[in-house]
């Protein structure tokens, strides 16, 4: 037997760092190419990989989480348009956000690999108790207030429920908001933070307006007695509306499997459409890799339907395909009721990479400018206002860069 082409795959690992299913599956399917998998720690993963570039002896496939621009504007991934073309490689089976990530300045430097879709969890026996139709949640911003007002609770003054609170989750609410009016943050050209636009001040001023009923300090002193497992506020039923991604109904299943709940589209702005936001794990090759042609190869095999169908209905806590195809089969969409309204809600998303270049910089400033609206320190146009000249600032610097960069640096074709 002829011995195999090796493709060395390097990934970030987290709790588990054993070998990724993909690598198996790959490595049962055929007999000419071997891929050896890596685990590197998330705190250490951008130095190892830059280190590994620069050393001229890096992987021959990364799989990284960080915006796709921050590593191509350093030249350190091969552009794989020649290969998509040369392959006919079809790019529609990603979700249209996913893969407006993986490109910059015109070129792709990178496949979608795993993801995660938001959608609105309720609890139907809260909203029965509440009066409301448990069959019927919030379809609109509207009436997320109105449900919350009716199923928020105090004792003694002190709040023992809420029904929804905005700031509870790992998604964003004012960013979805403002997504649903159609903001953009920044320029097509990409020079440009628009975090003033009139969409997203009124994403802060609708957040600010939700605390009309109680005080960010009352809100955080009951959020201070949630924990972890059965003492998550949604499951331990003390926030009746909650938005979180598809990984949810696991964790739910685990810690509370007779909650009585639903789960539904994220809320619109007014009669407009839902919108949702996320991101992808993705999958590159880096400058200097000696065997492009296997990485390729084993790259394809890893976002084929069949591969991201496997390994989607494999995990314990559920990553959501980035394949379209595979996150629309009879066989996903059979492990769970919902799992329909996550593919749906997917085709609704914008990227969470806004200002990719400076992404860090960006959330940071953003939180910062949410906490002072909220707060009433400042009103949401002087926060947002406050959060964009810093932001600009930083962008400036790192487009300066990239200039010096591309200008001594040829780009990597496949």
């Amino acid at each position: 037997m002829a011995r195999r082409r090796v493709v060395k795959y390097w990934f970030v690992a987290g709790v588990k760092d054993n070998i990724p299913l993909c690598v198996q599956l790959f490595n049962a399917a055929q007999e000419s190419i071997r891929v050896v998998s890596t685990p590197i720690p998330w705190n250490e993963h951008e130095k190892k990989v830059l280190t590994a570039i620069l050393s001229g002896d890096p992987p021959d496939v990364v799989n990284l989480v960080t915006p796709v621009p921050k590593w191509a504007a350093r030249k350190a991934l091969v552009a794989l348009d020649p290969a998509i073309t040369r392959d006919h490689f079809d790019t529609t089976r990603f979700f249209p956000s996913l893969w407006q990530e993986m490109s910059y300045r015109g070129r792709t430097y990178a496949l979608p690999a795993y993801t995660g879709s938001y959608a609105l969890f309720y609890n139907r026996r809260l909203l029965r108790e509440a009066g409301l139709d448990p069959d019927r949640p919030p379809a609109n911003w509207q009436e997320i207030q109105d449900y919350s007002r009716r199923l928020t609770r105090r004792e003694n003054g002190r709040i023992v429920r809420m029904g929804f609170i905005p700031q509870y989750g790992t998604i964003e609410t004012p960013l979805i908001i403002a997504f649903e009016q159609g903001a953009r943050f920044i320029d097509p050209a990409g020079t440009r933070v628009q975090l003033t636009a009139p969409e997203v001040v009124s994403a802060l001023q609708w957040e600010r307006d939700f605390f009309d009923l109680y005080t960010v300090e009352e809100v955080s002193a009951f959020m201070g007695g949630f924990g972890y497992g059965n003492q998550q506020g949604f499951i331990a039923e003390k926030v009746a509306l909650f938005i979180n991604d598809n990984s949810f109904i696991d964790q739910i299943a685990r810690y509370h499997p007779e909650l009585d709940y639903g789960v539904a589209m994220i809320p619109a702005w007014g009669e407009g459409p839902s919108a949702s936001s996320a991101g992808s794990w993705w999958l590159a090759i880096p400058r200097g890799a000696k065997n492009r042609e296997d990485a390729w190869t084993f790259m394809k095999f890893v976002v084929s339907r069949e591969t991201q169908l496997a390994e989607s209905m494999s995990r314990d806590e559920t990553l959501f395909p980035v394949n379209r195809f595979a996150a629309n089969d009879s066989d996903f969409l059979g492990m769970h009721r919902y799992m329909a309204i996550f593919s749906r809600q997917m085709e609704q998303t914008r990227s969470k990479s806004i200002v990719p270049l400076v992404h860090d910089i960006f959330w940071r400033e953003f939180s910062l400018a949410r906490e002072r609206s909220l707060r009433g320190v400042m009103s949401p146009e002087q926060a947002l206002g406050q959060a964009e000249r810093t932001i600009q600032a930083f962008l400036d610097r790192a487009l300066e860069y990239d200039r010096y960069v591309d200008a001594r640096m040829e780009t990597t074709e496949f």
